[in-house]
């Protein structure tokens, strides 16, 4: 008797709690593969003689989903991706529809204060360029034997 109620005893892994939790496990595990993480913006900076350069790498992007605002010795690259994909089969008589948001802003700290006027930008096959005139000045420095 105590052998037969041993093996009627089943974890609850098992059936039949153990195919709803599977299937618990399974829509979560899917979901969270479908999130993405905020993707960072690939950034250099660097400094000529005369400009100030931030290169950002968008692969992909258009122009028109790049916002860059400039405020004191701050600027702000930001990229906004919407689409909306509908697909129809009307054999089936089935509608499926989604819609993607990706969002990534980027702050990139300047060493001087910035005229929005003097700020100029490109894109081209996925690099965005801002140059940015430097107008320090380097001062020399005597040195005297005392």
């Amino acid at each position: 008797m105590s052998e037969r109620k041993n093996r009627d005893i089943q974890p609850i892994h098992e059936k039949p709690f153990g195919d709803i939790l599977h299937s618990m496990d399974n829509f979560f595990n899917q979901a969270i593969q479908h999130l993405h993480s905020p993707k960072t913006i690939p950034v250099y900076q660097y400094e000529t003689r005369d400009q100030y350069i931030i290169e950002a790498e968008l692969p992909g992007i258009k122009r028109e989903q790049i916002r860059l605002d400039i405020y004191q010795n701050y600027v702000k690259i930001g990229v906004h991706n919407e689409s909306f994909i509908e697909k129809k089969d009307d054999t089936k008589r089935s509608l499926e529809q989604s819609l993607r948001y990706q969002r990534a802003d980027r702050i990139v700290t300047l060493p001087f204060a910035v005229n929005e006027e003097d700020v100029k930008a490109s894109l081209s096959q996925g690099l965005l360029t801002i140059r940015i005139p430097t107008k320090r000045k380097r001062i020399p420095i005597d040195t005297k034997e005392v």
